[in-house]
């Protein structure tokens, strides 16, 4: 009960409004999670860290220009042949 009660002046410190009941579900959710966890391992299951690439950048095209927000002058090109702009005039 202790543990509960600084939990929940923790976290109305941090500026969180959590209730009990809050706390309760997020505690049986980690356990299940754990014991699911336990369980795919036992079954020869296997946990595989992910590769994480660098995003490399292809200046001159929509992607780029409309989505990622590149205003270089090579997008701007771009965006002047393609009619996305109508000024030469590059703004930052």
């Amino acid at each position: 009960m202790n543990e509960m009660l600084n939990q929940r002046i923790q976290a109305v410190q941090i500026g969180k409004d959590i209730t009990h009941a809050q706390l309760v579900a997020k505690r049986n959710l980690r356990e299940e999670l754990e014991t699911e966890m336990e369980k795919y391992l036992a079954r020869g299951g296997q946990i595989k860290q992910v590769e994480q690439k660098q995003y490399e950048a292809r200046h001159g095209t929509n992607t780029q220009y409309t989505n990622m927000g590149c205003r270089c002058k090579k997008c701007h090109a771009w965006a002047l042949k393609a009619k996305k702009v109508k000024t030469g005039e590059i703004r930052l």
